[in-house]
């Protein structure tokens, strides 16, 4: 009898380390795992959420590792510690994108007049300018071409915003130091074809949420006696250039943006384009 009761108690134990080495082997597997997508992958959300995320071979990386991509924050206004401030609502300012197939249509058939138009203040106003695209421009000239043309427009929509009356409802609006680079990477994103979120990923880093710009800068550096008390120095921010302006030890300064992301604008010219009109639009003469 007892021998009859040693196989099953024998077999009973074997099961039993099977099972217990098993849920060793899976919980080791899963750490490893763990600790492996830790370092790269998103964390747990939404499927919505994770199925965003994806991986992108960087032209610029010699070791050919690929980069997880990740969606751009949920914000109007970014920051980086490299390049500055963005804002969301200028990355498509003018329509870039319409810009370059305007001048590529119009430099295929011979030249023509081009517009760029963007409305502000929900549309009840807006800000339209045309361009006359020479019929030499030819097919590896248009992205030069389409910068010049959108950066003098750009420029153009900035001053128009700093003139009465439109500056007495937004004092700090004209060429704020995020508007341009904004600008700027929405039109490298229209010419190179690639997203914005690869372009923050591959070229310019790291970046974080922010409240908002600064508009203001005060400085408490002393004065010389004959300017009288000690008072800060405020000073509105600005930058009128499609670089980045960042903080630095020596104050602020202008940052050169990756080689990757250097495009030549074509000047205005006879043989490439000419501003040609501009004009003020209210709602009642919105373009459709």
């Amino acid at each position: 009898m007892n021998g009859s009761m040693k196989v099953p108690a024998k077999r009973h134990l074997f099961r039993a380390a099977i099972l217990v080495g098993l849920c060793v082997t899976l919980l080791l597997m899963n750490e490893q795992a763990g600790s492996w997508f830790g370092k790269s992958a998103p964390g747990a959300g939404s499927r919505a959420a994770r199925s965003s995320y994806y991986l992108v071979d960087c032209p610029n990386d010699d070791n050919k590792v690929m980069r997880f991509v990740y969606p751009l924050p949920d914000s109007r206004y970014f920051y980086s510690d490299r390049y500055g401030w963005f804002d969301e609502t200028h990355f498509d300012a003018g329509n870039p994108a319409q810009v370059i197939a305007d001048v590529e249509a119009a430099a295929t058939t011979g030249g023509g007049i081009i517009t760029i138009s963007q409305s502000v203040r929900d549309g009840i106003t807006g800000y339209t300018a045309q361009y006359l695209v020479s019929g030499d421009v030819n097919p590896g000239e248009v992205i030069g071409v389409a910068l010049g043309i959108y950066m003098d427009w750009s420029t153009r929509f900035e001053e128009w915003q700093g003139s009465l009356p439109r500056n007495i409802v937004g004092p700090f609006t004209p060429f704020s130091i995020e508007d341009l680079p904004t600008q700027y990477i929405g039109f490298m994103e229209d010419a190179t074809h690639q997203k914005r979120e690869v372009i923050f990923t591959c070229y310019l880093g790291q970046i974080e949420t922010a409240d908002a710009p600064p508009h203001l800068w005060v400085s408490t550096e002393p004065g010389t006696p004959t300017d009288g008390p000690d008072l800060p120095d405020i000073k509105r921010l600005t930058n009128r250039r499609f670089e980045p302006l960042v903080l630095t030890e020596n104050g602020w300064e202008h940052v050169a943006w990756p080689s990757e992301l250097r495009l030549n604008p074509l000047p205005s010219g006879s043989t490439t384009w000419l501003f040609d009109a501009d004009e003020t639009w209210y709602l009642d003469q919105a373009i459709p």
